[in-house]
């Protein structure tokens, strides 16, 4: 394998883990937002419950954004975009 394949794959590792950390962080600091909005809240009240649905939600997120990413990294690995951009 070429020394520059190589490095472009590194650098596409990096940039997927940064991007799924950084998703990740994004989705934490929305979930706590929403905690936060609902703390002072009636537990009955539609906009209590419509943000602990949305704050599900959020969390809820985070696994697919890790899932997508180990995927991401075997195609990386496989070098299914080199072979791709060949063309």
């Amino acid at each position: 394998m070429p020394k520059n394949t190589e490095n472009a794959q590194a650098q596409r590792r990096r940039e997927a883990i940064w991007s799924a950390a950084v998703s990740t962080a994004m989705r934490l600091l929305m979930a706590a937002v929403l905690l936060w909005l609902r703390w002072g809240r009636d537990g009955g009240s539609f906009l209590s419950k419509l943000l602990v649905i949305v704050l599900v939600l959020e969390l809820g997120s985070i696994v697919p954004i890790w899932i997508n990413l180990k995927k991401r990294l075997e195609e990386i690995q496989g070098g299914e975009e080199d072979a791709a951009a060949q063309y």
